[in-house]
């Protein structure tokens, strides 16, 4: 499933119990379970739950970066990647929703316990 994030810029990245990348045009993922993050020649693993936010720094080089490729499989697996060649990939979780996409008009997609997705279409407001 396509996310729509394609042609996105990061515009920034909080990190408090969860990973949240804000995008322009009003997208925000928020990455709740652990995650992956890789640049040309390095991997990092992050749990926003546990690891202090100063552990994130590394991702401080996607700001101002633009999204190449935003999908979900039918796993629950989110994957993000950028025109720098960065990329971030979460999986599901058992137990926990493990990451949400939103957008304007109400976009949502989730990924439940178990990697099942919910979505929810933007509904613009009628005139």
């Amino acid at each position: 499933m396509n996310l729509g994030l394609e042609g996105k810029k990061l515009l920034s990245i909080t990190v408090e119990y969860s990973a949240v990348l804000h995008f322009s045009d009003d997208y925000t993922a928020r990455i709740e379970s652990p995650f992956s993050f890789n640049v040309p020649g390095r991997e990092y693993s992050f749990s926003p739950e546990s690891d202090p936010q100063e552990s994130f720094q590394p991702m401080d080089v996607l700001v101002s970066q633009v999204v190449a490729k935003s999908d979900a499989d039918d796993s629950g697996t989110l994957r993000i990647a950028f025109g720098n060649g960065a990329a971030i990939q979460a999986e599901k979780d058992d137990e926990y929703e493990a990451w949400t996409v939103s957008g304007p008009d109400g976009f949502l997609v989730v990924s439940m316990p178990g990697g099942e997705l919910a979505t929810w279409d933007a509904k613009p407001d009628a005139p």
